[in-house]
């Protein structure tokens, strides 16, 4: 198979490998998803243990053989960008990354607010952010369409919803690869966790990612 120009797998790839934010935790000021963390203070109630595990991806995910766990370092790009993971006044984030460091990565992005009412306008600007997607364009031998917009029933918190982007080969360059970009946002009290998964194919099935959104809305505190 084949990708013209190599802009899909250098997304997926090489591209993925590439800023988006290093693990940790911090307490910040305004910032995107690009901005690096410090080390954790007594003002922050996030916590390591509330981020999902390479394991647990494993066991929801089982068809790929994730078992690389990144917990420092930077994490892989998101699909639409760092306005896909947090909003704005950002008090503190932490992220945990994963990947089978083939074509497939992903990542859990936590982000807290002063209050529920910021992490409400962080959560809709995310959202926002996820049905535009205007950050990123598929190569020109591809387009793109989103394949699920809809709420996850049963998720733990406020709301928690999926969108999924389609990177597919146009007629005329039926070799080139296609590409899954799921996104699960959860809105938990003053706390946002973001879901950005990617790889070859369709991506992560939709019944193994709303168990992995289940699972992450579960873990997060308000």
């Amino acid at each position: 198979m084949k990708v013209a120009g190599g802009k899909l797998r250098g997304m997926l790839a090489a591209g993925a490998a590439v800023g988006a934010m290093a693990a940790g935790i911090g307490v910040l000021g305004m910032g995107g998803a690009d901005a690096a963390t410090s080390s954790t203070t007594a003002t922050t109630a996030l916590s390591r243990s509330q981020l999902l595990t390479v394991g647990e991806v494993k066991k929801v995910d089982a068809r790929r053989n994730w078992f690389r766990q990144v917990d420092r370092g930077i994490l892989p790009r998101t699909y639409c960008g760092p306005a896909s993971t947090e909003g704005k006044h950002v008090s503190a984030r932490m992220a945990r990354g994963f990947t089978d460091e083939m074509d497939a990565y992903g990542a859990q992005y936590v982000s807290q607010y002063a209050n529920a009412a910021a992490a409400k306008a962080a959560y809709n600007s995310v959202i926002a952010t996820l049905k535009s997607c205007t950050y990123s364009k598929p190569a020109p031998t591809h387009a793109r369409k989103i394949t699920e917009n809809r709420v996850v029933k049963g998720a733990s918190g406020d709301l928690t919803q999926v969108i999924r982007w389609y990177d597919y080969p146009k007629p005329n360059d039926p070799g080139s690869e296609a590409g899954g970009f799921p996104y699960a946002v959860t809105l938990k009290g003053r706390n946002v966790s973001v879901l950005a998964f990617s790889e070859m194919g369709p991506g992560v099935p939709a019944p193994n990612f709303d168990k992995l959104a289940r699972q992450a809305a579960a873990k997060v505190t308000r």
